[in-house]
């Protein structure tokens, strides 16, 4: 709000100026100056709008001139009317961002319930449980898998009514203990139950509960971030097939609304119970992965879905991007696991993970 102070107008508290004219370089000089004597210093970065028509750029670039010469940040935002309000736009959606909290904002109150331990083959995806307690506010909540067991019982069904109990079971858990996210170690729930977690997961995605398998953590915490950042559910996914220049992705586990058509197969691993075979909107996507104990490394890169597949020798949903991802997932990949959400997201990704990173504390 710009409010009068001694004849002049305040800029305390103003971030955007529009200079529409050229020949009012003293008048921002004047006001400029009765603003900071009446304050020790003026922090922040003040911008300038510029169209260009009446000499307003020429005018902006003299007074970011002066801005840089008295030692304060300042820029100019310039271009059509379109350009001018999709960069405010931008910026504000850039600061909103809790970056001041090293993340801490976007996920803390968060409670992510563990279903057993990690799968034994993930040997590269546990996190530091009091790490991301401390930095980001996330309760971690260990289940003990009997509990699921006991709830989905071992008695003959089919393979559909398996499955719904499968996943009625796991969300009352999840209603009881308040969580916000979940992942299983799902392959005892195939030995002890004789049904899969695939179809449930699927479900609870497209519920708001995000939900990963096979107890990868970082992957969970990828797909969190999805949600939380983007509004967007995720697909956990293998890379399966890589060339010079396509990659195909596979899992069993895509949510539904991810998809334009559903088929429920059966687990690729076990050959029983229900897994979902997806067709995927040929459309842009975002693929990513946030990783290491203390998450402190993260990939993030956009392409366009070109096939949807289906072979016997993959998981259910199979999807190829038209990108090459052999030089960062043959030589330096972060696990095995990577997240597919629709859209085009990769620089929001980027400046919040850049962010935290920045401000992390050993």
């Amino acid at each position: 709000m710009m409010v009068e102070t001694q004849n002049f107008v305040s800029l305390q508290g103003i971030d955007y100026i529009m200079v529409a004219t050229g020949g009012v370089e003293n008048l921002f000089k004047t006001i400029f100056s009765v603003e900071t004597m009446c304050t020790s210093s003026l922090q922040k970065t003040i911008t300038l709008i510029a169209d260009g028509r009446n000499n307003s750029l020429a005018a902006s670039l003299e007074i970011l001139s002066y801005l840089s010469e008295n030692g304060h940040e300042g820029r100019i935002i310039h271009g059509t009317n379109y350009e001018i309000i999709n960069d405010i736009v931008e910026t504000f959606h850039e600061t909103s961002l809790p970056d001041n909290n090293n993340g801490s904002c976007l996920f803390s109150g968060t409670r992510i319930g563990i279903f057993g331990n990690p799968s034994d083959w993930l040997i590269a995806s546990g996190v530091d449980y009091d790490y991301i307690k401390e930095r980001y506010g996330i309760e971690t909540v260990f289940i003990d898998l009997k509990r699921l067991v006991d709830e989905v019982g071992t008695s003959e069904k089919t393979d559909m009514l398996a499955a719904d109990k499968t996943y009625s079971a796991i969300k009352k858990i999840c209603q009881e203990e308040r969580l916000d996210a979940m992942t299983i170690r799902c392959f005892d729930i195939v030995k002890a139950c004789n049904t899969t977690s695939c179809s449930a997961l699927a479900k609870l995605n497209d519920e708001g509960i995000v939900a990963g398998c096979e107890g990868d953590m970082q992957t969970l915490m990828t797909m969190l971030l999805a949600k939380k950042l983007c509004n967007e559910p995720a697909f956990m996914a293998n890379p399966s097939i890589l060339t010079d220049e396509t990659s195909m992705f596979a899992h069993c586990t895509v949510p539904l609304s991810m998809c334009y058509k559903t088929t429920m197969r059966t687990h690729f691993e076990s050959g029983i119970g229900v897994a979902v075979k997806g067709d995927m909107p040929l459309t842009d996507y975002t693929i990513m992965k946030w990783g290491g104990r203390k998450l402190d490394k993260f990939f993030v890169t956009e392409a366009k879905a070109i096939k949807n597949e289906y072979s016997n020798h993959f998981c259910r949903t199979q999807i190829t991007f038209d990108i090459n991802l052999k030089p960062y997932l043959l030589n330096h990949p972060i696990g095995n696991h990577h997240v597919i959400i629709k859209g085009r997201h990769a620089e929001e990704i980027k400046r919040f993970l850049t962010s935290c990173l920045a401000s992390r504390r050993p």
